[in-house]
């Protein structure tokens, strides 16, 4: 699915009449600082999402609930970081939503990464 068809498949989720209008999660160029957000999106991106990483039983299951979100996962410059498909925006590092790569590792084993985009893909990694 390309970028423009998931913005207007977003778009049209996210515009329904019969709910309140969401929160787009946005944010400013990161450059190498933790997040961009201020620290009340960070808190509520965090209480959103942090229910996902914890109930996720391997990768695949926690890339397919992120993108049920419009969310997905990048490495970028070494690090875990939280990518908007909506918006086309990094939003932050995981770390800086508490959700630390090494856990996830311990706890879902080592990820599938695309390179060169560092983006995890839903595949189960095989030794």
């Amino acid at each position: 699915m390309t970028s423009a068809n998931l913005h207007n498949e977003a778009s049209g989720q996210l515009n329904r009449q019969d709910q309140p209008p969401p929160t787009l999660w946005t944010s400013q160029i990161r450059g190498r600082a933790e997040s961009a957000l201020d620290c009340e999106t960070s808190v509520s991106l965090a209480c959103h999402l942090n229910p996902i990483f914890e109930m996720a039983e391997d990768w695949a299951v926690l890339i397919q609930s992120l993108k049920k979100q419009y969310f997905s996962l990048v490495f970028k410059e070494g690090q875990l970081t939280l990518f908007n498909d909506v918006t086309g925006t990094d939003l932050c590092t995981c770390a800086s939503l508490g959700i630390e790569f090494a856990t996830l590792k311990d706890r879902l084993g080592k990820p599938s990464v695309r390179a060169p985009s560092g983006r995890f893909i839903s595949k189960k990694y095989r030794s």
